[in-house]
């Protein structure tokens, strides 16, 4: 099971230095969220991507809604081109940036488009040739003679976003690979079965496909400064559904976070604890059931979870870092790598 970072630094130079450090330590990839107010997802890796030699990296997740397929293209092809064909991308629906532009409401709902609009976006992306100029015509998007001559092989690898059913057959049909997002193991089957039928529909299997679980990492020295960072970040996980909270909580604490999801809202961007919200009890059983938290007493606990979503089928995991990302990165190679080895 390979292991990617996903992180947010505070400038382009400390995200090369974390993803010199990943390297270092023979991790294979890092990501960049892309979210509203962030710098831009492409250009913030040109400092790792001209220092480094092994390490993939690339966005996570660009939505052809928000940046047309064109200026993906542009922009994809010139991190490859900087890393020396070392560039990912997630393709995605679209998440806050999409919000924050007014194409969708809010975080429960999406865009009446996404599916087709990600599939000709893809299918864009697969056409592209340095050799040969490329016209594609959708109902969504329309490019003229596109020819980037200059563009670095090998290409850049295309993920799909995905965690519902009609994204993950496309991801199967098209991507290189699939990035679920905070999947829980008890999830995993129906999932992996769905992803399954879209990768049926190739002509060709592909060598490999894939499969990365993207999952919130908080894991301290400090057990309490651990589920208290977990509590604060979880609005950001696409976890609101009630088919999502109900495995964990009862009834009665599904319907206090139905009734007070702006609430819930308000708290994440005052960067207060939603514990207060809806109680820390109700807050931490999700945590529980949907991120990887704890102290350094709960490492083989997490560590037997992982082994068991890499069991059913996810070959990648994507953790996602908050704070003190350094210590992350060295405690995943001392005590979670070699477990799954």
């Amino acid at each position: 099971m390979h292991i990617h970072f996903i992180f947010e630094p505070d400038s382009p130079r400390r995200l090369g230095d974390l993803g010199r450090l990943a390297e270092e330590l023979g991790f294979d990839a890092v990501w960049l969220p892309n979210i509203l107010s962030a710098r831009d997802p492409f250009l913030a890796f040109s400092w790792l991507a001209r220092e480094s030699q092994r390490v993939r990296m690339g966005p996570v997740a660009i939505s052809p809604f928000e940046l047309h397929p064109l200026k993906i293209a542009n922009s994809l092809l010139t991190l490859n081109e900087l890393s020396g064909g070392r560039a990912n991308i997630v393709i995605g629906g679209g998440g806050g940036t999409v919000i924050g532009m007014g194409l969708k409401p809010d975080r429960r709902s999406v865009h009446p488009h996404m599916v087709a609009g990600v599939r000709e976006c893809l299918e864009f992306l697969r056409a592209i040739r340095p050799d040969e100029a490329v016209t594609f015509t959708g109902r969504h998007w329309h490019i003229e003679a596109y020819r980037p001559d200059w563009a670095t092989q090998p290409p850049p690898r295309l993920y799909v976003a995905a965690s519902r059913p009609r994204m993950l057959r496309l991801a199967g049909e098209l991507g290189d690979g699939v990035m679920l997002s905070d999947i829980a193991l008890p999830a995993l089957p129906a999932t992996l079965a769905t992803l399954r039928e879209g990768l049926a529909l190739r002509a060709t299997p592909p060598p490999e496909f894939p499969v990365n679980n993207l999952l919130a990492w908080h894991v301290k020295r400090d057990r309490t400064a651990a589920y208290a960072e977990a509590r604060r970040k979880l609005w950001v996980r696409g976890i609101w559904e009630r088919a999502r909270i109900a495995p964990y909580l009862a009834p009665a604490d599904c319907d206090r976070i139905e009734q007070n999801l702006p609430a819930l809202a308000a708290a994440y961007h005052r960067g207060s604890d939603p514990g207060d919200v809806v109680g820390t009890a109700v807050m931490d059983a999700l945590v529980d059931g949907l991120t990887l938290t704890g102290g350094l007493e709960d490492i083989d606990r997490i560590v037997g979870e992982l082994r068991a979503m890499r069991d059913a089928g996810v070959t990648e995991l994507g953790l996602r870092l908050y704070g003190e990302p350094d210590e992350a990165i060295r405690l995943v190679a001392e005590r979670v790598r070699p477990a799954l080895a």
